[in-house]
């Protein structure tokens, strides 16, 4: 148990067993930083030779993985969308319809195919508002709710 007494081993010890968690249990999560933080401030201090105290290899480890974070966010972001797939769970996704009444980010209405279906727009919709006549793309299917997305029209 001395051997934790060292600082560079104790966030050797203190990074695999985070890393491990966060691979194990959680699946690539923002505590993987924090995981490689305490294995970077571990090799740093064997490398210099340098055994700050307890709450500086921690701040070392936290200061280190906020580094990575920043620099690894969006490379992180890029693997894990990276085999995402476009949602096909339903015909309707894909479909493009003209609205028959307004339809808000927050809710509306439209009639289609014989059915007054529920609608709102997606919170990335380039509009706040659909007017009724306006042709739409529904792009998901959230709890019986058909989520909109105006189709630009191509002017020659």
């Amino acid at each position: 148990m001395e051997l934790l007494y060292d600082p560079a081993n104790l966030a050797l010890v203190v990074g695999l067993a985070l890393l491990a968690l966060d691979i194990a249990v959680i699946g690539l999560s923002p505590l993987m930083f924090f995981a490689l933080g305490a294995l970077a401030a571990s090799a740093l201090l064997y490398l210099t030779g340098f055994r700050p105290s307890l709450i500086e290899t921690a701040a070392l480890a936290a200061a280190l993985g906020l580094a990575i974070a920043l620099i690894g966010k969006k490379p992180l972001q890029r693997f894990q969308n990276a085999d995402v797939e476009e949602d096909q769970s339903s015909d309707l996704i894909g479909r493009e319809l003209t609205t028959t009444h307004e339809v808000t980010k927050s809710g509306g209405t439209v009639h289609w195919s014989g059915v007054d279906w529920r609608a709102r727009l997606a919170a990335d919709a380039p509009a706040d508002r659909l007017a009724p006549g306006v042709r739409a793309r529904v792009t998901e299917i959230e709890n019986l709710v058909l989520v909109l997305t105006p189709v630009s029209e191509k002017r020659s």
